[in-house]
């Protein structure tokens, strides 16, 4: 088995790559406007470091900048669900964000040594099974996330629920997903900015005749709709607009990952993909690393 890990890590380092340097060729802007360039409202609820690690992974066109965040989504299961008792999960994510940097710079300059923002913020989840097809996660999150390109440093909680039902079909595994998170930051010498998210979404899994050693592999299209009552506010760019924001916003996507999760040192390696998000004046190709919703 260990074998099959490690063929199925390098694979899926593999396609990170490959995905890390097609999608920004798209998103990137022909020219290179000034650094000040205000955002549009629609663009906010996308552009905050405080908030970052709710927001997703995307390479984000943001008013002719380039704003790349990696959520990486590291866990560790601490107790199986069973009969009697709820599952636990310990959750890690870390969130790197960088400024006007195209992958394709690595060729010649090698790695970015600029990390603009990074965010640390971990939290319980808890599994509950609810009849035969239901399963709701409530978390609770807190941490810290720091711009370091302006010097600020934010403290950050959330909390909120997942819930999804999950069913068979002929065309495969259906997943009905809702969700509703609320988050709460202050930045120091700033002041205190928040918001609330609804999310709905559905994804349906089919196994492919693709395997890597033992380890049986599947892809996962899904959809979204993302509506904010409550948007956040402080943007992660200067000179932003004021005012409301795009509070409805869609996504479509694919998914890779294996029939059943691979752990490594308790470790669960995460569903990695390609997703669209739009709206409004928003649109945002996003590496999908993990939770697709």
């Amino acid at each position: 088995m260990r074998r099959s890990t490690a063929a199925f890590a390098a694979a899926l380092a593999i396609i990170l790559t490959t995905v890390l340097a097609a999608v920004p060729a798209a998103a990137q802007p022909a020219e290179d406007p000034a650094r000040s360039t205000p955002l549009r409202e629609s663009e906010l609820p996308e552009a905050n470091f405080a908030f970052a690690h709710r927001l997703g992974t995307g390479i984000y066109e943001i008013s002719g900048r380039t704003v790349q965040v990696y959520s990486l989504p590291f866990e560790r299961r601490l107790r199986e669900r069973d009969d009697e008792r709820a599952g636990l999960v310990l959750t890690l994510p870390v969130t790197l964000g960088f400024f006007d940097f195209k992958v394709e710079d690595i060729l010649e300059s090698g790695l970015p040594s600029d990390l603009s923002t990074l965010s640390f913020v971990p939290g319980l989840r808890w599994e509950i099974g609810i009849g035969e097809h239901w399963e709701v996660q409530p978390f609770v999150e807190a941490g810290v996330a720091r711009d370091r390109s302006n010097s600020l440093q934010a403290s950050v909680a959330t909390l909120g629920a997942t819930a999804d039902r999950r069913s068979e079909s002929r065309h495969g595994a259906l997943r009905w997903h809702q969700s509703l998170a609320y988050a709460y930051s202050r930045v120091d010498g700033t002041g205190s900015d928040d918001f609330a998210l609804l999310v709905s979404g559905i994804e349906l899994t089919r196994p492919l005749d693709t395997r890597i050693g033992d380890v049986a592999l599947d892809f996962a299209p899904y959809a979204a709709l993302r509506w904010y009552p409550d948007a956040p506010s402080v943007p992660l760019l200067a000179s932003a607009p004021t005012g409301g924001v795009t509070r409805l916003q869609g996504e479509l996507g694919i998914t890779l990952g294996t029939a059943e999760p691979l752990r490594i040192a308790g470790v669960t390696l995460p569903r990695i993909g390609l997703g669209y998000r739009f709206g409004e004046d928003l649109s945002v190709f996003r590496l999908v690393i993990g939770e697709r919703f």
